[in-house]
């Protein structure tokens, strides 16, 4: 099975008001599936990681109900991205690039992110793919 993953482009850290942290991931070429998810009201998922053919990278994979999933691809320069998520972790998905929503933030003078379309995903942690792939 073929599935097209996407690099974040770019990534903060971060602690959400509840004290726990999180992983806010800009991934452009989402921008119309987030919407989708969101208008669909869909919350149920379930991920998983695999590693590519050649295992030079990671694919953390969401599947939604309706079939409809969002892969996210890391390369090597984005392993420390990956270290993080050793941990569990809350990630953010946002189409929205974040040196933009720093620029607002500062601009309006908040000590926060004002996020408008986005995925929010709670408690994931990598995990060492087995060797097979997914059918």
């Amino acid at each position: 099975m073929f599935t097209q993953a996407y690099t974040p482009e770019q990534s903060a850290f971060g602690k959400l008001e509840n004290g726990r942290d999180v992983l806010i991931l800009y991934v452009k070429e989402f921008k119309e599936t987030i919407r989708a998810i969101n208008q669909a009201g869909l919350s149920n998922y379930t991920y998983h990681w695999f590693a590519t053919e050649h295992q030079d990278s990671y694919v953390l994979q969401m599947v939604y109900t309706d079939d409809l999933h969002i892969a996210i691809r890391f390369n090597t320069q984005h392993f420390k991205l990956i270290a993080q998520l050793m941990e569990p972790k809350d990630v953010i998905l946002t189409a929205a690039p974040l040196s933009e929503l720093m620029e607002n933030a500062q601009k309006n003078s908040y000590n926060f992110l004002e996020f408008k379309d986005v995925l929010t995903f709670s408690q994931l942690s990598f995990t060492v793919p087995t060797p097979e792939y997914p059918n």
